[in-house]
């Protein structure tokens, strides 16, 4: 998100912030071609001038799925399905709030899962996103269904 204030000389941007944690930067990271270490590593040494991102053309579209009970007390514990099964249908499932028990994988926040897909059109990774939720098996999680609706 930007970090804008309003002056005399209208808007000025103060910062861009991205948490690779957030949708936001999600989707971003599946249409990142470069390499993003030289990025980062050139950033940190105030070295930025010169290098250049490449940027796939694809639209990326995620949706988060999250756990019954949100934005307040979720339900902790339940067990989610299937996360493989989302990955081959080519939509990378960012974990947000999960953990390993017993083999398991269990919710483990509120915010729990980030699916995210990419395509041609927006459409299409609408339609590939929500093709990947639908092979994820989680009783105790919901997900809105109208992300990207009204741009497509």
């Amino acid at each position: 998100y930007a970090g804008l204030m309003l002056t005399e000389d209208g808007p000025q941007l103060i910062e861009y912030n991205a948490r690779f944690g957030d949708p936001e930067c999600q989707v971003l990271m599946l249409r990142l071609q470069s390499d993003i270490v030289p990025l980062l590593m050139a950033a940190a040494k105030g070295e930025l001038g010169g290098h250049f991102a490449e940027w796939s053309n694809d639209s990326a579209l995620t949706v988060v799925m999250a756990a019954n009970g949100y934005p307040g007390t979720v339900d902790r514990g339940t067990i989610i399905e299937g996360v493989e099964e989302a990955e081959k249908t080519g939509a990378l499932v960012f974990h947000a709030g999960t953990q390993i028990s017993k083999g398991r994988l269990l919710a483990n926040g509120g915010r729990v899962l980030n699916v995210t897909a990419k395509g041609t059109t927006l459409k299409e990774a609408m339609d590939a996103a929500y093709a990947a939720v639908g092979a994820i098996e989680w009783p105790g999680g919901f997900n809105r269904m109208d992300i990207g609706e009204k741009y497509v």
